[in-house]
């Protein structure tokens, strides 16, 4: 009885967190899939398009992997519901479960993978399973002395909780997303460009890629050497690439999901969604990039 008390009551404080964020910068995407609702809160918006379509794959296949340990009888018949915090919050980790689900919270922490996720999952199958309620302040009344147990006992769970080796999981690879002839493809827990059937070299990055007649324009960060690239292909060849250069820091604007506006001639790259924010222009006529200073600023 005491546990479900304890689950409850936690919960109420993750709901309060949540809406404060929300209200101010928390930027929401919520999957649902079968045994999991996962939700995603991100500063912004700024882990992008692509992070969400990740996690939405990660979420089909964490649901299949649920499924069939429920089968097995490792785990109760029940939800996964799972919150997911931007990495630049405070951080907070908390695991408990009721008589109807299975919460986590996660924040501050690094965007969970697939093999951490499954650690979670492996985790409440334990059968020495111990809720974690890791909150990095002091509670009411808590000496200092009694704060510093605490937070050892609960590092102490956290670090069996993602230290533990889990079994090889298969899954087929799949399309996640697709446009103009474009697909996204998860497999190994990353996703991949895939144009008829064809990977491309490219990394992905937070912008999804655009088409402009029969050419496509693909965003590239390459963080050893801290630059975005514009790389234009037609007929499976790069015909242009383009380095972006930035007004200000270039750590600030590095891997940037911009707002890309298109008409028959030019494909406008921008800070948001209203053309006076546009900092770049490629011109398909011409297969060049012009520089061009935003009158309205991020």
């Amino acid at each position: 009885m005491k546990k479900t008390i304890k689950v409850n009551v936690t919960l109420l404080l993750l709901l309060t967190l949540c809406t404060t964020a929300t209200a101010t910068d928390c930027a929401e995407r919520e999957f649902v899939k079968g045994k999991i609702e996962l939700f995603l809160c991100s500063n912004h918006g700024r882990i992008g398009e692509i992070g969400y379509l990740l996690f939405e794959a990660r979420t089909k296949v964490l649901n299949d992997y649920i499924k069939n340990k429920i089968a097995k009888g490792k785990l109760e018949n029940k939800k996964f519901r799972i919150s997911i915090q931007d990495p630049i919050y405070m951080r907070t980790l908390f695991l408990g479960q009721n008589d109807t689900s299975y919460f986590v919270h996660m924040s501050g922490f690094p965007w969970p993978t697939l093999e951490q996720l499954i650690s979670i999952v492996n985790y409440f199958a334990k059968p020495d399973w111990e809720p974690i309620d890791l909150f990095y302040w002091r509670r009411e009344n808590e000496t200092e002395e009694e704060f510093e147990k605490r937070i050892q006992a609960e590092e102490e769970k956290k670090s069996v909780l993602f230290g533990s080796t889990i079994e090889q999981i298969e899954y087929q690879p799949f399309i996640i997303w697709e446009r103009d002839g474009v697909s996204l493809k998860y497999s190994g827990d990353s996703l991949k460009y895939v144009i008829n059937g064809i990977p491309l070299p490219f990394k992905v990055n937070a912008t999804l890629p655009v088409r402009i007649h029969d050419r496509f324009l693909f965003f590239e960060t390459d963080f050893e050497t801290e630059s975005d690239y514009i790389h234009v292909v037609q007929n499976m060849e790069i015909i242009k690439t383009h380095r972006l250069d930035f007004f200000g820091p270039v750590s600030f604007n590095l891997g940037e999901n911009y707002v890309i506006l298109i008409d028959s001639e030019w494909v406008y790259i921008c800070w948001h969604s209203n053309k006076d924010s546009c900092f770049y222009r490629y011109s398909y006529h011409e297969n060049r990039f012009t520089e061009i200073k935003p009158s309205v600023g991020r």
